[in-house]
């Protein structure tokens, strides 16, 4: 991502959350960015991630998807603009929520990274 506004290849949804999303989460001294993929056929991923000067990505959170939003459970009092404790199945997550108190992304954590990390490893050893 260049420039304070800068989407490109981004969904119109992913678009409208960036710069929310990227004020949040944002690290210093590094660049913010948000990569997307498919896991499978059809399950698109995009993910927030901090890039050192060096050049290492850190993944920061997972926007939440429909898909994704269909699996999460939330408390009957979620925050407007906050972070909430939810789940996704029988895993615990953090949730950012925006004004109107929606999940929009969840915060990276130990068994999110590893089962995207393994996902991604069986994609790119079948090719």
């Amino acid at each position: 991502m260049c420039g304070a506004y800068s989407a490109f290849g981004l969904d119109e949804a992913e678009r409208q959350l960036w710069p929310q999303l990227r004020d949040r989460l944002r690290q210093p001294h590094h660049l913010m960015g948000v990569m997307r993929g498919v896991l499978g056929s059809d399950a698109e991923v995009a993910v927030v991630v901090a890039t050192s000067p060096a050049g290492i990505s850190q993944p920061l959170a997972v926007l939440v998807t429909p898909a994704i939003e269909a699996e999460l459970t939330l408390p009957a009092d979620v925050p407007a603009d906050g972070v909430v404790r939810a789940q996704v199945g029988p895993y615990d997550v953090d949730a950012l929520t925006d004004n109107d108190s929606r999940p929009i992304a969840l915060l990276m954590t130990p068994w999110l990274f590893e089962n995207l990390s393994v996902y991604a490893r069986k994609l790119w050893t079948r090719r």
